[in-house]
């Protein structure tokens, strides 16, 4: 029974936020929409952001068994891994939209909350298990050196700014339709040289000059060209 209380206080919660707003949203009107007491529901959540605060890890705990899923069939490519990560994505967001909807207008938790604390410990165990299965594609170049935060703005940041389109109604098509262009993305970038590490071309040793002799006014009194050779220090030599 206490289970079910629970469940129903945070389910008439979602349903009110999403409908409501959380701002306009009283824990009385939660209560009523739950049919459960006032002494049930303090028992669960002693204020409304305890609530929300719950909900948020919940939604984030649940999209977060699908990428364990994931990773536990250790997905044998990059494109494997990102294309299952970014599908995963889509297909949870998609089966639960009002979810979706809370954790995007909520925005983040207050990390010095017990819900923040449980929410970092959760982020740092997937992401663990994510760097763990790169290391051996890291390792053998198949996969930029990057830190965590980049990986996931590369791979996840794309959907989520379609995602918020989507659940807008801003686009008609399905969510599931953008996933092979979103996978192709993310593989480049995540694939690609970085540029500090991109080959450079070599310095020009000799080159062609414009030259042009201005007014003070900016008009140009007399223009013309050079060869010039180039030193180490960048200072052209008149030829």
């Amino acid at each position: 029974m206490t289970t079910d209380t629970r469940t129903a206080i945070l389910d008439a919660a979602l349903a009110c936020f999403v409908e409501s707003g959380y701002e306009q949203t009283t824990i009385a009107v939660i209560r009523q929409r739950s049919g459960v007491s006032n002494g049930a529901l303090f028992h669960h959540f002693p204020t409304k952001e305890a609530i929300a605060d719950a909900l948020y890890v919940g939604a984030m705990g649940s999209f977060q068994e699908g990428l364990w899923e994931l990773l536990r069939r250790r997905p044998r490519s990059l494109r494997a891994a990102v294309r299952g990560t970014i599908s995963h994505q889509l297909r949870w967001i998609e089966e639960h939209e009002d979810r979706a909807r809370f954790l995007y207008t909520r925005g983040h938790l207050d990390w010095d909350s017990p819900a923040g604390a449980e929410l970092v410990e959760l982020n740092r165990n997937l992401a663990g298990a994510y760097r763990d299965w790169m290391a051996p594609l890291v390792e053998a170049g198949e996969i930029r050196q990057m830190s965590m935060l980049m990986l996931s703005a590369v791979v996840n940041g794309p959907a989520h700014a379609i995602a918020r389109r989507w659940l807008a109604g801003h686009l008609s098509a399905p969510l599931y339709s953008y996933l092979d262009e979103l996978a192709d993305a993310a593989c480049a970038a995540l694939s690609g040289t970085p540029a500090s590490a991109r080959p450079r071309p070599e310095p020009l040793s000799r080159g062609r000059i414009r030259l042009e002799l201005l007014a003070d006014d900016g008009r140009v009194l007399a223009e013309g060209q050079a060869m010039a050779e180039l030193t180490s220090s960048r200072i052209g030599t008149a030829a």
